[in-house]
């Protein structure tokens, strides 16, 4: 029995849709995309081809958003290659398509690669803002296998799309490590809740055999390539009302791993694919001040650069020294915005309120650390006065857009379904008010905006 697992393209231009968006095959956007790297594609782009088309991720990403430049592979499914290797220790065949990370870019091409595969059922991950994309894909999918849908958007949103969408034989809320086996064991059709995997070492390490497992890439903080994306840790102890992941994928759960299977991991990864850098995707990199002290040591003696997602509030100064003793040459630290009030609204439970100090400490102390900051807009009760301050706190600090060693990202907030977010503006505003799920791109203007306004 196979079971493929995929995550298609996601390409808009303005309101059209998967199904009749013939501006997906012109012959000159094909040749845009095919040179990318090239003069062409600049010379292209200025004619105007391709004006108007968004560009996006999904699978592997915790907060989904869309761009006007073509995206590379970027988010390493993390649970998509876990499930896959837990399946395939149970004797079933697997794979993975990444379309994304395939720069796949016709909707068609993806499906015929995905027919060829001859799977028993196909796993198609979902999101939020593509859910049109995702449920087009299903319906084409099932014309010639048995298909299943997964993700965060189920966790809310499953039993309305079971009795909507009967040709989606299987769904598969929140993670999906375990609740894929089950599924193919069982073969019953319907609803599978989800059982987040609380020992992430006890179960097989994510499935990398497939085409475009060592192109991820985290251009934020650039390091050699091949990168290795990897877990240190699977969720977050913190309740943000805002975050998707812990609240829709792991249901709250934190899974630590230790510091010598992580270390395993690594070197197994690095003798079969050659990865030269690493990076610790995780919600939470710097949870445990002694657990993290020993990976440290274990990744001096591995001896490769490596950058990683953490939170300021959670370690103490002399920790991040040795992050970047032991080999660290980037971090990434989700901030939000610097106004303590706004955090409080969140739920962000800040341990140390001074972690602006701690900002200015590493900036201060490690100028050759690349720093990468992850802030947020329309947050809730966040004024347009808030979001300037902000910005003031980050120029005053060096941090900008195109300085690879002090950088930041904007993001705009949005209540996916699953999340207190979400559930609170459904109590106060009525749960059709939400239903909009075109709004909820977090690399444009989200529902957020209208509503603080």
């Amino acid at each position: 029995m196979k079971i493929l697992f995929v995550n298609p393209p996601v390409i808009r231009y303005k309101n059209t849709s998967p199904e009749n968006d013939q501006r997906l095959n012109s012959f000159l956007l094909k040749t845009k995309l095919r040179y990318r790297d090239h003069v062409l594609y600049n010379l292209l782009d200025i004619l105007g081809v391709g004006k108007g088309m968004r560009y996006g991720v999904r699978a592997g990403s915790r907060w989904p958003w869309t761009q006007d430049n073509p995206i590379k592979a970027l988010h390493y499914p993390f649970i998509m290659g876990y499930a896959a290797s837990y399946l395939k220790e149970s004797g079933y065949d697997v794979n993975i398509i990444d379309a994304i990370a395939e720069e796949e870019y016709s909707y068609d091409n993806f499906i015929g690669k995905v027919e060829k595969e001859r799977a028993d059922i196909v796993v198609v991950e979902c999101s939020t803002p593509t859910i049109d994309i995702d449920l087009w894909m299903t319906k084409r999918i099932s014309g010639f296998t048995h298909v299943a849908l997964a993700g965060p958007h189920l966790t809310r949103k499953s039993e309305e799309i079971q009795s909507k969408y009967p040709h989606i034989k299987y769904l598969l809320k929140g993670e999906y490590i375990k609740s894929t086996l089950n599924m193919v064991r069982m073969k019953k059709n319907g609803i599978y809740e989800s059982e987040a995997v609380t020992d992430l070492d006890s179960i097989p390490f994510p499935f990398r055999d497939y085409k475009s497992a060592i192109n991820y890439y985290d251009p934020t903080m650039p390091t050699a390539r091949p990168q290795l994306q990897i877990y240190g840790s699977k969720g977050c102890p913190f309740k943000c009302s805002f975050c998707m992941w812990p609240q829709t994928m792991y249901e709250g759960r934190v899974s630590l791993r230790r510091p010598e299977k992580v270390a395993q991991e690594i070197r197994e990864c690095v003798e079969r694919y050659g990865f030269k850098s690493i990076f610790f995707d995780d919600d939470t990199f710097n949870l445990g001040t002694q657990r993290i002290s020993k990976l440290c040591e274990e990744l001096a003696v591995i001896g490769l650069p490596w950058t990683m997602m953490g939170r300021l509030d959670c370690s103490p100064d002399w920790l991040y020294d040795k992050m970047v003793d032991c080999g660290c040459v980037g971090m990434r630290f989700g901030i939000e915005t610097f106004n303590l009030k706004v955090l409080e609204n969140v739920n962000k439970g800040i341990e140390r309120k001074d972690f602006l100090k701690t900002l200015e400490y590493i900036t201060n102390k490690h100028p050759q650390l690349m720093i990468h900051l992850t802030m947020m807009k329309d947050l809730p009760q966040q004024t347009e006065e808030m979001y300037r301050r902000d910005m003031e706190i980050l120029k005053k600090l060096g941090y900008n857009t195109h300085n690879v060693y002090r950088s930041y990202q904007l993001s705009s907030c949005s209540p996916f379904p699953g999340t207190q977010l979400y559930n609170d503006l459904a109590e106060e505003m009525g749960e059709e008010f939400l239903a909009d799920y075109s709004h909820y791109d977090g690399g444009q203007d989200t529902i957020m905006k209208a509503m603080n306004k």
